[in-house]
């Protein structure tokens, strides 16, 4: 097996850090980020001209990742009683109550049993979100009016993704949408019910989320800044 050759790309910074190349015998070109940075994989001929064009390309997609991982080199979030957690644009003042069984919502409060809090506002959180969800992608599956049936909405916790459509029609939406805005929850939903159409980032494919979602890019920018704050963990 051939070694690969790692270097750098002279003066090419993303996110303050510099970008490393790793070439080898490969024929395909990809890109990893890691809290040390973005690593470009090629093919030892490939022209650095145009793998600089693709980091650019893909800039703001790494320097999302980095700051996720910054985000969550910060800690958890400890949760406490008197706080507040966002609910669908809703501030919830966590309220502990002794003697309390089981979370329940009262008004612009969250009622939360005693012990771990984190655990009680997260189970409760995962339990709203089917109900949320699931009219919400069938709503965009069905303006959408063409490609795969739409087959199950499905709740994920996953560590970098905030939701993901299979080809056979399962749309994912992580929980923590419910911390969100809205409408970047919306945009999220009608992202994935748009690869019902189209599996893929294609031109298509945008035309579909445009369609469904004409104000889809405030709410992207919306989750570049903010998101990695709503994945850091409670406790």
């Amino acid at each position: 097996m051939t070694r690969a050759l790692l270097s750098t790309f002279p003066d090419l910074l993303v996110g303050g850090l510099p970008v490393r190349l790793r070439r080898s015998q490969r024929r395909t070109i990809s890109l990893k980020v890691t809290p040390e940075g973005l690593t470009v994989y090629a093919p030892r001929r490939t022209a650095v001209g145009q793998l600089r064009q693709l980091v650019e390309t893909k800039r703001g997609w790494a320097e999302g990742h980095l700051q996720t991982y910054r985000q969550r080199d910060q800690g958890p979030w400890v949760l406490a009683g008197d706080m507040a957690l966002p609910y669908l644009g809703t501030p919830l003042t966590l309220k502990v109550v002794p003697g309390l069984k089981k979370t329940l919502r009262q008004g612009d409060e969250l009622h939360l049993p005693e012990g771990p809090l984190a655990a009680h506002a997260e189970r409760w959180y995962r339990a709203q979100a089917p109900g949320v969800f699931q009219p919400l992608v069938e709503q965009y599956a069905a303006q959408l009016g063409r490609g795969r049936p739409l087959k199950a909405v499905r709740v994920t916790n996953a560590s970098r993704r905030w939701g993901s459509c299979s080809a056979d029609g399962v749309v994912r939406l992580h929980w923590r949408l419910l911390l969100a805005p809205p409408d970047v929850l919306a945009y999220v939903a009608a992202h994935e019910a748009a690869h019902l159409a189209e599996l893929n980032h294609s031109p298509r494919y945008w035309a579909e989320v445009e369609r469904l979602f004409p104000d889809h890019p405030a709410a992207r920018q919306w989750l570049k800044a903010h998101g990695a704050a709503l994945m850091r963990s409670w406790a």
